[in-house]
């Protein structure tokens, strides 16, 4: 009888060992990660998770919940691993733990689109730069250097083209700009030697001058046009973005004192709030919102070229969950990120 009641509770620990685990998910859609389809959940997450269950044997019980009451089961324990990705941060690793990251993201910001008529008026615009005007004026003063060098030669000679005065002066400025653009009408040509040595400098110094301006001039243009679209996320600091509530986003915004924002719960109401009017710009994860441009059948919305903020993307896991769990969980992810079908499934969502 001893001996029975010796090995009771070795042959219990025994079949509680080899019951599966039995894990609560929570879930909700976060388009490209998890996106909703008439079968279920599907996307990179979704499959990344799909085989670390399976492979581990686990039992789901898959949960939806809004992302507010995620991160909350996640700090109570009521569910055991959020499905969606989660940005690894410090506050975050306080109140519940990761799996090792799977993706990097970076932040990024949506604005409405502008309209064909806006967009010319800034083009027009960047021509009265000062960068441009600086480029335009140097190359004025240039041509109106050779063109004052060939008058000075030029002037007393008859039949040159090149009269005294200020008539002169401005046949000299007319010479130098059409030779150096090559066009060459021929109503003006320099007869004395000293005007022929300064024409054949010229001409060949042109050739080098006009590219450099042309370079200069674009290049003013492009950086102009790039400003116009807020190449950092610091030129948003006077206006006001729009961002989901308890994002890594927020907490990063506040970090970094942007004072003019406002909060939503998800982003359908961030969208609905750039089409009122009611925020200038949407502050949020780079993926996700790459997804909003995919389904902007309308062109309503442009995504600015500028990147912030780098963000881990993990699965949360409520705190307390055995320590050799969470580690076959993260070898098994880590072999599974490995896999070609991995790279290839994050190709097809825009992610590679």
């Amino acid at each position: 009888m001893r001996r029975l009641i010796f090995f009771l509770p070795f042959l219990s620990a025994n079949l509680m060992s080899a019951a599966p685990d039995t894990l609560v998910v929570g879930t909700k859609v976060a388009a490209p990660f998890v996106n909703g389809t008439d079968q279920g959940l599907a996307g990179p997450s979704v499959w990344l998770w799909e085989n670390v269950a399976r492979e581990q044997g686990f039992v789901c019980t898959y949960r939806p919940l809004p992302l507010d009451s995620l991160l909350l089961g996640l700090e109570q324990g009521t569910i055991d691993v959020c499905l969606p990705p989660l940005t690894i941060t410090a506050e975050r690793e306080a109140h519940f733990d990761f799996t090792a990251p799977y993706y990097i993201a970076y932040g990024s910001v949506l604005q409405r689109s502008r309209s064909g008529w806006r967009k010319a008026l800034s083009f027009l615009g960047s021509f009265f730069s000062i960068t441009f005007l600086r480029a335009l004026g140097a190359l004025v003063l240039v041509i109106g250097i050779f063109g004052l060098l060939i008058w000075l030669f030029e002037r007393r000679r008859k039949g040159s083209g090149f009269g005294p005065g200020r008539r002169g002066l401005w046949d000299g400025f007319w010479w130098s700009a059409v030779t150096m653009t090559t066009v060459g009408y021929g109503d003006k040509a320099p007869q004395s030697t000293g005007g022929r040595i300064v024409a054949m400098v010229w001409m060949f110094t042109a050739i080098v001058i006009i590219s450099g301006f042309t370079a200069a001039i674009a290049s003013s243009l492009t950086m102009d046009r790039m400003g116009s679209a807020e190449g950092t996320i610091q030129d948003y600091k006077g206006r006001t973005l729009g961002t989901v509530r308890n994002s890594a986003t927020s907490a990063w915004l506040r970090d970094h004192f942007f004072t003019q924002r406002k909060e939503y719960a998800d982003m359908s109401e961030l969208l609905a709030a750039l089409d009122e009017g009611a925020i200038d710009a949407v502050a949020y994860d780079g993926p996700i919102l790459q997804e909003v441009m995919a389904t902007d059948s309308l062109g309503r919305y442009e995504l600015v070229a500028l990147t912030y903020h780098p963000q881990f993307y993990a699965f949360g896991l409520r705190q307390g969950l055995p320590r050799d769990l969470r580690e076959r969980i993260n070898t098994t992810m880590l072999g599974l990120l490995e896999q070609l079908e991995w790279r290839v499934l994050l190709a097809e969502h825009g992610l590679e």
